[in-house]
């Protein structure tokens, strides 16, 4: 239900910024891309990590980063999976991942980690920023 949820919150957001609707196919890969990473980034913490998850998603105009808090705390740092170990379990997300945003990474905080990925978009909507 929470990847689910995600995933409306970014397609409803980016609709309220204008980027929903872009006007070239880039920008609608961009968009389809941005959705598809906020999807894998939920996906990852609620499979991986207990407790609460929260997404933030920042438009500074150019890029959509999307932002992914858990409580993770001393689970591993997430990782792209070696090829030969993905399958039925899964291992393709953070490989999705860095195939579609332009740069992630993770940083740690005193209440867990924050997982975050940037795709970058040719559209000049405002800056704003938006979180669930």
């Amino acid at each position: 239900m929470a990847v689910r949820t995600a995933r409306r919150f970014a397609v409803e957001t980016m609709r309220k910024l204008g980027l929903a609707a872009a006007d070239n196919q880039a920008d609608r890969e961009g968009v389809e891309a941005a959705v598809l990473v906020t999807s894998e980034l939920v996906t990852n913490a609620c499979r991986h990590t207990p407790g609460a998850v929260s997404l933030r998603l920042i438009w500074d105009g150019s890029a959509l980063t999307i932002e992914v808090d858990d409580n993770g705390g001393n689970a591993c740092i997430p990782a792209i999976v070696p090829m030969t170990e993905r399958g039925g379990h899964g291992g393709f997300g953070l490989c999705l991942v860095d195939q579609l945003a332009d740069m992630w990474g993770t940083f740690s905080h005193r209440s867990g980690r924050t997982v975050f990925a940037r795709v970058q978009l040719a559209t000049g909507a405002a800056p704003a920023c938006a979180a669930v």
